[in-house]
C-alpha cells in the first residue's frame, strides 16, 4: 500500500547582512582592566555581542518555523518566542519603565548629540552628513575621534563613543559605515531592549528592513518561562494588534507611545506557581495549529523526557508514593529557586544602573545602597548553591528508583 507523503509548507530564504566589525573590535580590545568593568556597568555586555560569532545556518532553519499569525515559532508540539526579559539578560541592560524609542526628533539638537559623543558642537555640526534618507555621523570619523581619546586616556569619552558606534553599526544599523540619528537617539534614551526586540520581530515578519512597529504575544511565552499552560490562549491574547511601518501612520505611532505609558507588569502571584508541565489541552491546541500551518520539515519523535515507568502494583505503595511526592517537591523547589535567581539578577542589574545616578547623595546613603547590593550578591550565591543541591538530590532519588526497579526485576527472575 502506497504511503501518502506528509504535507509540508514551503521554506523561504533569509539573507543575513553583517557589517565588517574589524574597526570596532580593534577599539574594544583597548577596553581592559578596571575600565572594562566601568564599560559593562554603564552600557551592558555590548563588547560580548560585538565579538559573538553567528552561524547563519541554525538561524535559517529556526526561521522556517516562524508563525506569522501568532508571532512566535511553532514546532510540532510546543512554541517559542523571544521576550523582553530574555533580551534584557542577553544584553545585560535593564528594561526601563518609560516610553521606548518611537521615532527621531524632527529637529537635530547638536548640543545634545555633542554631549553624548563628548565632542564640541562645531565638531558634530561640521561632520554631520546625510546617507540615503538618514542623517548622522560617518563611522570613519567616530573611529578616529575614539582613538584620539584613547591616546589621551579619556576613557569616559572613549567608552561613550564606542558604545554609540556599536549601537549604530551592530544593534540598530541603517546605512553601511554610518551611525544614524536614530541609533544616537536610542542610545540617549537608555532603554534599547524594547526597540531591539521589536526590530527582531519586524525583520522576521517582513523579511526586510526594521523600521516599523509590531506586537508580540507574551502569553505564548509562559511555558518557556516555566509557568503552566492550562488551556489554549484566548483569541484576543494572540490576535495581531500592531503591524505597520512607522512613517506610514504617524497618528498610530503616537497611539503606541501613549500605550507604553500604561504598561502593566505581572509577576508569579498573578501567573500562578511555576511548574513547567505540558497540559493536554494546550498540547492539543498546538498540534491542531500545526495541522493548519504545516511544518517545513518531517516530524520527529518527541524529545520530551518521560518519567521512569514504575508499576505501582510491583513496588511497595509507601515507597512509590514517597519517591513520587519527594521528586515533585524538589522540582517545585528548584523552579522557585530559579525564579528567585532571575529576580535577584534583575534587581542586581537595576540597582547597578541606579548607582550611576546617585551623584550628589551623601556618603551614608551610598554606603547603605552598597550594603544592599552586597546582600543581593550573597542571596544570589546562596540560591545558586541551593539549586545545585536540589539538582543533586533529585539525581539521587532517580538513582534510588532505578535501583528499586532493578531489585524487583531480579526478584521476578
Amino acid at each position: 500500500m502506497a504511503i501518502v507523503p506528509e504535507l509540508k509548507r514551503k521554506t523561504c530564504t533569509y539573507n543575513f547582512h553583517r557589517e565588517p566589525l574589524t574597526s570596532l573590535i580593534e577599539l574594544s580590545n583597548l577596553v581592559t582592566g578596571s575600565n572594562q568593568k566601568v564599560f559593562v556597568d554603564q552600557y551592558g555586555d555590548l563588547l560580548t555581542l560585538l565579538k559573538m560569532v553567528v552561524d547563519p545556518m541554525p538561524l535559517q532553519t529556526l526561521l522556517q518555523f516562524y508563525d506569522p499569525e501568532l508571532r512566535c515559532f511553532t514546532f510540532q508540539d510546543y512554541q517559542l518566542a523571544p521576550t523582553l526579559e530574555e533580551y534584557s539578560i542577553l544584553m545585560n541592560v535593564p528594561i526601563r519603565y518609560q516610553v521606548p524609542f518611537l521615532d527621531v526628533p524632527k529637529e537635530v539638537d547638536f548640543r545634545v548629540v555633542a554631549r553624548a559623543h563628548y565632542l564640541s558642537i562645531k565638531e558634530v555640526s561640521d561632520n554631520w552628513k546625510s546617507s540615503g534618507n538618514v542623517v548622522g555621523l560617518p563611522l570613519k570619523y567616530l573611529v578616529r575621534m575614539a582613538k584620539e581619546e584613547a591616546k589621551k586616556g579619556n576613557w569616559e569619552a572613549f567608552n561613550a563613543q564606542l558604545a554609540i558606534m556599536i549601537y549604530g553599526i551592530l544593534l540598530f544599523p541603517s546605512m553601511p559605515n554610518f551611525v544614524d540619528f536614530a541609533a544616537v537617539t536610542i542610545f540617549l534614551g537608555g532603554n534599547p531592549v524594547p526597540t531591539f526586540l521589536a526590530d527582531t520581530y519586524y525583520a522576521i515578519h517582513s523579511r526586510h528592513g526594521t523600521k516599523g512597529c509590531i506586537n508580540y504575544n507574551p502569553v505564548l511565552s509562559l511555558r518557556q518561562l516555566g509557568f503552566v499552560m492550562n488551556v489554549r490562549p484566548l483569541d484576543v491574547e494572540i490576535a495581531e494588534s500592531v503591524y505597520f511601518e512607522k512613517r506610514s501612520d504617524p497618528a498610530r505611532l503616537e497611539q503606541v507611545g501613549r500605550a507604553w505609558k500604561t504598561i502593566g507588569v505581572k509577576d508569579g502571584a498573578v501567573l500562578g506557581k511555576k511548574f513547567a508541565i505540558a497540559i493536554p489541552a494546550y498540547i492539543d491546541w498546538v498540534r491542531n495549529r500545526v495541522e493548519t500551518l504545516l511544518l517545513p520539515y518531517d516530524r520527529m519523535e518527541s524529545l520530551q523526557v518521560q518519567p521512569p515507568l514504575i508499576l505501582s502494583e510491583s513496588v511497595p505503595a509507601e515507597h512509590y508514593m514517597q519517591a513520587l511526592m519527594e521528586n515533585r517537591r524538589m522540582k517545585e523547589k528548584e523552579q522557585d529557586t530559579q525564579m528567585e535567581l532571575y529576580k535577584a539578577k534583575a534587581d542586581k542589574l537595576n540597582f547597578a544602573h541606579q548607582l550611576k545616578g546617585m551623584q550628589g547623595e551623601d556618603a551614608s546613603r551610598l554606603k547603605s545602597k552598597k550594603r544592599s547590593y552586597e546582600e543581593i550578591e550573597t542571596l544570589l550565591n546562596e540560591e545558586h548553591r541551593e539549586c545545585l543541591r536540589l539538582q543533586k538530590a533529585e539525581a539521587n532519588y532517580q538513582k534510588k528508583i532505578r535501583d528499586l526497579e532493578k531489585q524487583l526485576k531480579d526478584k521476578d527472575v
